[in-house]
């Protein structure tokens, strides 16, 4: 039976190693990255809403001009993605008719 693959297995062997050695690094779990991500976006949310309206204007047009870019690079990449699709079938087709003109008829 394979031992390592057993989340209560390892989480009982991580407070087990705590409590030999408390000074040594926990890995968090997926609970804790959780609540850490919603505390930074509170953070950040709270220091936005701090910021007068120009900079929160300021703030939104640089968000949204990011998000666009980001959006732009990915259809980039998805449209190369087909292209280069494109030219390996064309380029395979091509193979295949090269290779049936080369075989000798009988």
């Amino acid at each position: 039976m394979n031992y390592q693959d057993d989340p209560k297995i390892n989480r009982r062997l991580e407070q087990l190693e705590a409590e030999v050695n408390p000074n040594a690094p926990i890995n968090p779990t997926p609970s804790d990255l959780n609540s850490s991500l919603k505390t930074l976006y509170g953070q950040l949310m709270a220091r936005f809403k701090r910021l007068p309206k120009a900079g929160q204007i300021a703030i939104a047009s640089v968000g949204v001009i990011a998000g666009l870019a980001l959006l732009k690079t990915l259809v980039e990449l998805i449209s190369l993605a087909i292209s280069l699709a494109v030219v390996g079938v064309i380029v395979y087709i091509g193979y295949q008719v090269f290779k049936s003109s080369q075989k000798p008829k009988i």
